[in-house]
């Protein structure tokens, strides 16, 4: 019979999962792990019963967590070959990755909707978001959005990675009307956001973990301070407010998400979606805190979900402060860096 097991789905760097996986195992919970920079040499099946088999390691996934699995991310290790067929490969292991999240019984970061989705499910729940709109032309563009400042932001994640381990950032910016030109480093005619700047009394950075919500109150002069300067970013632990945490549950719900990292503002009481990420990192956030709160919902909640996979009977409430030792809640301090795949 198959063993029963959690599969991680991310790459090397990926540190949230390290540690995740880390403090599953001592729990009892099993976990394999598939790295995107880490596939030369394997030898992957995945039966007709829906059993896999990675390396010799026969199993059914119960929970499958699609993190920083990306080809972009992988060496050029590929098979010899023509050029399309390598882009095959690539293209294949992407899908795999994908397609085993969604066939699981139980999946986390699976459902990865833009910033477009995410607004209209916002407007459509009453949730208030920055007037925006999508153009490749954002000086052209103002004139749809009469404001006094802007953001500017790119339409997917803040980085590529144009070789494995090297990434280019495009960081959102506050700009005046008279600067609208575009992003620096993007070719002419790039889709792009443009958003009005809300003026806003705090920003939070909320996780939603398993119908848990930690919130993180964030304190920065620029969006891009937490990448470019980020011992001048302050961070602390807080209960979200109401209304904050109202729209995250709504959204998460609308969304049908098991995890999600959101960004929201508070205007005078309203909150205000920015964005959120499926994938979003925690490690940084805590430390700069000096609390472990998010890594431990993020392990309760696979846990969890894998032992209902398994229908396994023992009550969810579990102490993981003795699994964690000297970890982020220890008080260690914070990177100089914010982890790259945040």
């Amino acid at each position: 019979m198959a063993d029963r097991c959690v599969l991680i789905l991310s790459r090397r760097g990926d540190g949230e999962a390290t540690e995740a996986a880390s403090l599953l195992r001592r729990i009892g919970v099993p976990v394999h792990r598939l790295d995107a920079d880490g596939l030369a040499g394997v030898e992957a099946v995945l039966a007709p019963d829906g059993t896999l088999t990675l390396d010799g390691h026969r199993f059914a996934p119960t929970v499958t967590w699609l993190r920083h699995f990306s080809l972009r991310a992988a060496p050029d290790d590929s098979p010899a070959g023509p050029v399309g067929g390598r882009m095959v490969y690539r293209d294949a292991w992407t899908v795999l990755a994908r397609q085993l999240a969604l066939a699981s019984p139980a999946a986390i970061g699976a459902a990865d909707p833009g910033q477009l989705v995410q607004h209209a499910q916002a407007r459509a729940l009453g949730v208030r978001t920055p007037r925006g709109v999508v153009t490749t032309d954002p000086a052209g563009a103002a004139g749809l959005l009469p404001a006094e400042r802007y953001v500017l932001k790119v339409l997917d994640r803040h980085f590529v990675e144009p070789e494995p381990g090297r990434l280019a950032w495009y960081l959102p910016q506050v700009l005046h009307r008279s600067r609208l030109a575009g992003l620096p480093g993007l070719p002419r005619g790039t889709p792009v956001v443009l958003q009005e700047y809300v003026e806003h009394e705090a920003e939070f950075r909320v996780y939603f973990a398993g119908g848990e919500l930690h919130a993180f109150e964030v304190a920065k002069a620029h969006p891009r301070d937490i990448w470019t300067r980020p011992d001048q970013v302050r961070v602390r632990h807080v209960r979200p407010p109401a209304a904050v945490a109202a729209a995250v549950r709504a959204l998460a719900g609308a969304a049908g998400l098991v995890y999600g990292a959101f960004d929201v503002l508070s205007d005078r009481g309203e909150a205000v979606f920015l964005e959120m990420n499926t994938h979003g990192d925690w490690q940084w956030f805590e430390r700069k805190a000096g609390v472990d709160l998010v890594t431990r919902a993020v392990v309760r909640t696979v846990r969890d979900l894998h032992w209902s996979a398994v229908g396994d009977p023992r009550p969810a409430a579990v102490n993981l402060l003795a699994f964690l030792g000297a970890g982020a809640g220890s008080g260690a301090r914070a990177p100089a860096h914010p982890p790259p795949l945040s």
